[in-house]
């Protein structure tokens, strides 16, 4: 097949009632009270459970998390209350 049918075609299969490819977005959240090596575990995998985190790293020494998230699922707010619900309380870096 030509190219074009392949466009075509692949249009036609997604067509309008595709689902939208949702937006990731990367934020940076101060966390505070990690005393410890495992700390940081126990932050990352609180906010990988909050519906939407794609990824979640947290730094020790700078006290901060890097997360990437579906914007459409969830909010920087909601993954920062996961941290603080476990005891590492957090703020949206901007907030």
């Amino acid at each position: 097949m030509k190219p074009t049918v392949w466009v075509l075609l692949l249009a036609g299969l997604l067509g309008p009632g595709a689902p939208a490819l949702a937006d990731e977005t990367t934020a940076t959240i101060a966390i505070e009270k990690m005393t410890c090596a495992t700390c940081p575990l126990t932050v990352r995998i609180a906010m990988k459970r909050v519906d939407g985190v794609i990824d979640a790293k947290v730094d020790f020494d700078r006290k901060i998390a890097t997360v990437t998230f579906d914007d459409s699922r969830t909010t920087v707010e909601k993954i920062a209350e996961a941290s603080t619900n476990v005891g590492f309380p957090a703020t949206p870096n901007g907030a």
